[in-house]
């Protein structure tokens, strides 16, 4: 079925950019420097290039099935049987980065700022503005998320203190490459998980004004540059401001750093920080959520309102059981169900369009 709202390139910069700035930022540092040392930000730059070939290849998948989202070319793609049951499977993959974002932050608030709150509490708060934040039409989402978005720029400005800290070091970014090319490239895995988020293009480009247009490919690419250089820029301060002994040990840099600066106006700059993201988080949160009830309410035939207190639902019980068994298990799952669901079904899908000249599915509505 054709969606009914649109947006244009630069809500979809708002929206993608805050998609992928998630839960990942914090480790993020820590995670590549475990693999490529000092080369960790030359990790993120490759793995934004590969990200935004794997846009292109989104692109195109969805230029051919203009007004539609995933949920719906797959069964063109596929048949009505298999493209539910990836209809399906995609649900469960976008339920379960909602409740990895969920479990790491209710861990990093406990660890950082209500370390007697228990986690339960934390959960239902989240699964209350998940709720709230969900239940509304793309527009909505639109409006608060491009609101919202001022906060990125002052998470930049917080960060930028640290210039003035005498215990920055810059030769420890030097000598550039030195941990080897093949470290690099494993530290691109490590960073992987982080800029997951673009793969909801395959739900966001159907709403676009003119989804076959260069423009709509144009804003992706800038907003995956954004995100890119962004997630550079954390790692090159971390990097410079710890040793390499500490960036090992030290799972949240960014916050550690700022918990040690202070000037006249302000202190404990790192709960600031937390406080921002957080909300960054939110918008987050809200985006799978929403992306995640589309395909509910496609799938078992509900109203958006109901598919989002489903998706809400599912989050919450799995979180809480994750969250008090094993985290680092459903980190380890979503690093495959990443890959899989980024990266391999949508050039599978694009393969068989092309071979099977599965197009002209623009006229494709099931009631």
């Amino acid at each position: 079925m054709k969606v009914k709202g649109r947006i244009s390139s630069v809500n979809l910069f708002y929206v993608l950019a805050q998609t992928m700035i998630g839960v990942g930022l914090l480790a993020l540092p820590h995670h590549t420097h475990h693999t490529a040392g000092s080369d960790g930000w030359i990790s993120i730059l490759f793995t934004g290039i590969f990200i935004q070939l794997i846009t292109l290849i989104i692109w195109f998948l969805c230029r051919k099935f203009p007004n539609l989202t995933l949920f719906d070319f797959s069964k063109v793609i596929l048949g009505k049987m298999l493209g539910t049951v990836l209809n399906f499977l995609y649900v469960m993959y976008l339920l379960t980065i909602i409740c990895y974002i969920f479990i790491i932050y209710t861990d990093t608030l406990k660890r950082w700022i209500l370390p007697e709150t228990p986690g339960w509490v934390l959960l239902l708060i989240f699964f209350i503005l998940l709720i709230y934040g969900s239940i509304c039409t793309i527009k909505n989402v639109i409006s608060l998320f491009s609101f919202l978005f001022l906060l990125i720029p002052l998470l930049f400005l917080i960060t930028f203190v640290v210039y003035d800290d005498p215990s920055m070091d810059i030769r420890y970014l030097f000598p550039i490459g030195h941990n080897g090319g093949w470290n690099i490239l494993k530290g691109t895995e490590d960073a992987f998980v982080s800029f997951i988020g673009y793969e909801t293009l395959l739900i966001y480009f159907a709403f676009m004004k003119r989804s076959k247009s260069i423009s709509v490919l144009k804003g992706a690419f800038f907003t995956i540059f954004f995100v890119t250089i962004f997630f550079m820029y954390i790692v090159i301060i971390s990097t410079m401001m710890l040793s390499p002994e500490e960036m090992k040990i030290t799972r949240e840099p960014v916050l550690y750093i700022l918990s040690a600066v202070e000037i006249r106006v302000l202190s404990r700059l790192d709960l600031i920080f937390l406080s921002f993201w957080g909300l960054v988080v939110f918008t987050t949160i809200i985006s799978y959520s929403f992306s995640a009830s589309i395909g509910i309410s496609k799938l078992i035939r509900i109203k958006h309102k109901f598919a989002v207190m489903l998706s809400g639902t599912f989050a919450l019980i799995v979180s809480i059981i994750f969250y008090y068994m094993e985290i680092t298990l459903l980190e380890e799952w979503l690093k495959y169900f990443s890959l899989i669901f980024g990266v391999i079904i949508p050039i599978v899908l694009l393969l068989i369009t092309i071979i099977f000249k599965r197009e002209a599915a623009s006229t494709y509505e099931e009631n």
